[in-house]
């Protein structure tokens, strides 16, 4: 226990150091002049402060020659998992959570990270001046243990722009309670980002599946509010299903528009270019709206998978179970062949 100041003494240190304080010696009067050290200062400066502690977790490794991995786990009610990996200098490297709702990436990674208002980050990019190792946690605040599966991609900034042919994958007529969260499955697990053209209506009933569209990196463009046919509409009625989809789409809202059965006249593409939209249509279709096999879905995707090409898919509108198994088969014949699929319309 440390005893307590006599009185006496302390009010002797407090004068000497007010007067000290107080007084300013003329030059005539002060001689050279040295300055104390506390002790304490003294250690500081000849002693370098202990460094952080590196960040400890499972380690994520990208094999050589691999771009792309997928990391799978489990992660109980309060539970953080912690992932490390060796971030290099002037290398991008992109996360992409895939997890029911209260499950979310605690990144820190600064540059990039996917979020909405009231919603967790589940998408985040890093590039860094120098290497270093860095942290990322998956965090769970759900009610119960959640499955959840991180796609992981890294891209060498040296190497200049992306090379390589660009496909353009876009899904109509979502999001559907069932089919768009299947879609986003499989475009998590390739790597690849796409834009989905939603019907305003839509996204009203089912705004979680919206926001994950955005949170995984997809893009989002106006499909009407209630898939009219554009052409049987009065001038006024076409600016309210617009205006109406623009606006519950919000901040993420982009500059496209595609008409539902690409049904398109001279009316409908003025009004839509009144107001900043640019219509989008197609190069190849999978025409899975039809009694089509998955193999036959497949393979108009992979026909249409040439550099520029904007294909055509829907993740809504009906039963879409085949376009997410001929989708899935498109994906394994196409990805090691250098494609990169990118959303067609961005903010």
């Amino acid at each position: 226990m440390v005893e307590p100041e006599p009185v006496a003494e302390a009010a002797a240190v407090r004068a000497e150091s007010e007067a000290a304080t107080d007084v300013e010696a003329t030059p005539e009067e002060s001689g050279p002049v040295t300055e104390a050290t506390p002790a304490s200062a003294a250690v500081d400066a000849t002693e370098p402060e202990d460094p952080a502690p590196a960040p400890t977790g499972m380690p994520i490794e990208f094999p050589p020659g691999v771009n792309l991995i997928t990391i799978s786990g489990t992660v109980a009610p309060g539970e953080r998992r912690a992932y490390v990996f060796d971030a290099l200098a002037d290398v991008q490297y992109t996360f992409t959570l895939g997890a029911p709702a209260g499950v979310w990436l605690n990144a820190g990674l600064g540059e990039d990270v996917a979020g909405l208002p009231g919603e967790r980050p589940r998408r985040a990019s890093l590039v860094l001046p120098a290497s270093a190792t860095r942290l990322l946690e998956v965090v769970s605040t759900a009610e119960q243990p959640a499955d959840y599966e991180i796609t992981a991609t890294v891209r060498s900034l040296d190497l200049g722009p992306p090379s390589g042919p660009v496909i353009y994958l876009t899904f109509d007529d979502g999001p559907h309670p069932v089919h768009t969260a299947e879609v986003l499955d499989l475009l998590r697990r390739y790597g690849a980002r796409a834009t989905f053209f939603v019907v305003g209506r839509m996204v009203e009933r089912f705004p979680h599946l919206f926001n994950r569209i955005l949170l995984e990196g997809h893009t989002v463009a106006n499909h009407t509010w209630n898939h009219e046919n554009l052409t049987k509409l009065s001038g006024e009625a076409i600016d309210r299903t617009l205006e109406r989809t623009q606006e519950i789409l919000g901040a993420n809202a982009t500059t496209c528009m595609r008409p539902p059965y690409g049904a398109l006249d001279d009316l409908a593409r003025q009004r839509a270019e009144e107001h900043g939209l640019d219509v989008i249509m197609w190069s190849a279709s999978a025409n899975d709206w039809l009694d089509l096999t998955p193999d036959t879905i497949a393979g108009r995707i992979v026909a249409g998978a040439v550099d520029g090409g904007v294909i055509l898919m829907h993740d809504g509108g009906g039963d879409r179970s085949r376009t997410v198994q001929g989708l899935d088969l498109a994906l394994q014949q196409v990805s090691d062949q250098g494609m990169r699929f990118e959303p067609i319309c961005t903010r």
